[in-house]
């Protein structure tokens, strides 16, 4: 009788404690799922990370992958490309780190995930970088005359000067939309401009835009070279609006040959033959997808066909460049305009790489929009998000959108965690942030659809998700609403046709 009794009470004892912890269980579970988390959550939520984590082990114990995630990666292990050493590293920690494991498949479960602390600027812990060339005026100049203007004038504003300063050439299906999205200018500023000034509507192929932006970031000037008789000059008034004038143009326009030989940089070789700053963009973002411009040798030879204002004799700045060929270590290189504003080689082939929208095997939601004003759920604070947030499991795969080479490899425990950097040609980069490992190494070519990372939630993150930004001339624009590189590039037959006679004549002005 008295072992009945004892069996009973020991029933009873552990149906209340079973109780007791689902309890427990249920209110962690619930603050796990909060959509909205505040700072003293998101700050323990990294002190914990940082307590797990190692900065200086590839392997970080708080990414281990859930269930959902091994099996997506074991069924792309025989995908080419695939490392998969590394994937026998992960399932070696998974198995040595359970209750990771369970907290990882909890916070896959966030609806809301994303991150109010994604800024490159902040320290990073960990980094693996190369200092690939940029366009850098002051650079070109000799060192005892770079000493020189360092004292004459604040670097820093000249820097931003010239960083605040942009050009472009019109080609065929552009819009004004387009064109400001080149410095990160939201839609609502071409919007705006052209419910003021409907002829903005009609954007011709070869029409020529130079703008500046303000320190904050915001339209200043805007020039616009409609035609070789007609200029547009709109500027910002103290009221906010844009004041516009046109200039009827008595000028001259002389189509040129310049010939040179590369001696020190080709910037300062095109510059001595008198070609501005904006003929030398053109030139660079023509041939960013052949030659990298800073890295070609003394003893290099170019010929640049070329039409240029004139008023009185003097040179206005304005100009075109119909071709390019440069001859470096034996091999030549061409860039030709076509009627259409875009570039092509001689045979009529496009220079453009094209870009997917997505970085991703398959489509993924949306956790958080691009919104350049978004404000912090408790600060009240704007804190721009420059990507988009992709919900996805722990350890799905990202792919380069494009060719390109690897920036940068880095982590910040307090930011983006681990995030990489990739270059594609000379205007474009593309950010991928909070990652649990990357696959590539800084320095490392990769061509489109190549795995470059798995996903995670490491750094300040409010649960798994890739943030991903696209950045053009170094500021962040929508990934999903910019017009992509290599769009619409293409010929039709009988444009093609045209554009091999007008080739030919071309190449036979560029000899060398």
């Amino acid at each position: 009788m008295q072992i009945k009794i004892a069996i009973f009470f020991s029933i009873i004892l552990f149906i209340v404690l079973v109780i007791t912890w689902g309890k427990k269980e249920g209110e962690q579970d619930s603050s796990l799922h909060s959509p909205i988390q505040t700072d003293t959550q998101i700050e323990k939520q990294s002190s914990l990370s940082s307590v797990t984590e190692d900065p200086s082990s590839s392997l970080q114990t708080d990414h281990a992958l859930s269930d959902t995630a091994s099996v997506d990666l074991l069924e792309n292990q025989a995908m080419p490309g695939h490392d998969t050493e590394s994937s026998s590293v992960d399932k070696k920690t998974q198995v040595e780190h359970p209750q990771q494991e369970t907290t990882s498949k909890t916070a896959e479960n966030a609806l809301d995930a994303t991150s109010f602390y994604d800024d490159l600027e902040a320290k990073d812990d960990e980094v693996d970088e190369i200092k690939l060339d940029t366009l850098d005026e002051l650079a070109t100049f000799p060192e005892p005359a770079r000493h020189a203007l360092n004292d004459l004038f604040d670097v820093m504003d000249q820097a931003m000067r010239i960083k605040n300063q942009f050009s472009h050439t019109v080609v065929k299906g552009d819009t004004l939309k387009d064109v400001l999205e080149l410095s990160g200018l939201e839609a609502r500023v071409s919007e705006r401009l052209i419910k003021a000034y409907p002829e903005f509507k009609n954007l011709k192929p070869g029409q020529q835009f130079y703008w500046i932006l303000d320190n904050q970031g915001e339209l200043e000037y805007l020039n616009w070279l409609v035609s070789e008789r007609e200029e547009k000059i709109y500027e910002r008034t103290a009221e906010g609006q844009y004041h516009r004038e046109i200039l009827k143009k008595q000028s001259v326009w002389k189509k040129e040959v310049l010939k040179g030989r590369i001696d020190g940089s080709f910037n300062t070789a095109l510059r001595t033959l008198g070609l501005d700053i904006r003929q030398i963009n053109q030139l660079a973002n023509a041939l960013q997808w052949q030659i990298n411009l800073k890295r070609l040798k003394k003893g290099d030879k170019f010929a640049v066909l070329v039409t240029r204002e004139y008023i009185e004799g003097k040179r206005t700045g304005q100009g075109n460049v119909s071709g390019i060929h440069i001859v470096s270590a034996g091999k030549s290189y061409y860039a030709i305009q076509a009627s259409n504003g875009r570039y092509y080689n001689r045979q009529g082939e496009t220079l453009g790489k094209g870009f997917a929208r997505y970085p991703l095997q398959r489509q993924a939601r949306v956790s958080s929009h691009f919104n350049p004003y978004r404000r912090h759920p408790v600060t009240g604070r704007i804190a721009p998000h420059k990507g988009v947030d992709f919900a996805m499991p722990i350890g799905t795969p990202v792919i380069a959108p494009a060719d390109g080479i690897v920036e940068k490899v880095a982590y910040q425990a307090n930011g983006a965690g681990r995030y990489i950097v990739v270059r594609h040609g000379r205007e474009y980069q593309t950010v991928y942030m909070h990652l649990s490992r990357p696959l590539v190494r800084a320095g490392q070519n990769v061509k489109r659809g190549q795995r470059i990372a798995l996903s995670g939630n490491t750094g300040r993150s409010t649960g798994p998700h890739l943030h991903y930004e696209f950045h053009i001339n170094g500021r962040a624009v929508n990934p999903l609403t910019v017009k992509l590189p290599g769009t619409s590039s293409g010929m039709g037959t009988a444009e093609r046709k045209q554009f091999l006679v007008r080739a030919k004549a071309v190449e036979s002005q560029l000899k060398l």
